[in-house]
C-alpha cells in the first residue's frame, strides 16, 4: 500500500498542475508577508514554529532574546561578528597590543570599546 501511496505523490508532484499551484501559492505568500513589519514578519514565524506568541519587548527564551536583538539593536559590529573571517579581522586588531598570552589579563572585567 505504501508504495501505491508514494508512486501516486511523485505523480503529483511532477504534475504541471501541482508545480503551477506552487509557483502560484509562494507569489501569494510573499505578497502577503511583504506588507508586513519586521516585528509582524517575526512573531509569526516564531508562532508558527513554536505554537506560542512570543513577547519581544521582555524577552524570556533565547530564541526571543535572538530575535530582540535582531529587531531592537543594530549595531553594524553584529553583521561583521556573524562573518568568520571578518570576526577574525576584528579580534585580531582588538588584540594588537597583546603579543603574547601573558600580556592578557584573565581574570574579567574588561571593558568594549563599543
Amino acid at each position: 500500500m505504501s508504495n501505491i501511496l508514494k508512486s501516486l505523490k511523485s505523480s503529483i508532484k511532477q504534475s504541471s498542475a501541482y508545480t503551477s499551484y506552487r509557483a502560484w501559492r509562494a507569489k501569494v505568500k510573499e505578497r502577503r508577508e511583504s506588507n508586513l513589519s519586521d516585528t509582524q514578519y517575526f512573531s509569526r514565524r516564531h508562532k508558527h514554529i513554536f505554537g506560542y506568541t512570543p513577547h519581544f519587548k521582555k524577552p524570556q527564551t533565547f530564541n526571543e532574546k535572538i530575535i530582540h536583538r535582531v529587531l531592537y539593536d543594530r549595531r553594524p559590529i553584529y553583521t561583521a561578528l556573524a562573518d568568520k573571517l571578518k570576526a577574525r579581522i576584528y579580534v585580531a586588531s582588538m588584540l594588537q597590543d597583546f603579543y603574547t598570552p601573558n600580556d592578557v589579563a584573565f581574570n574579567g572585567g574588561g571593558g568594549s570599546r563599543f
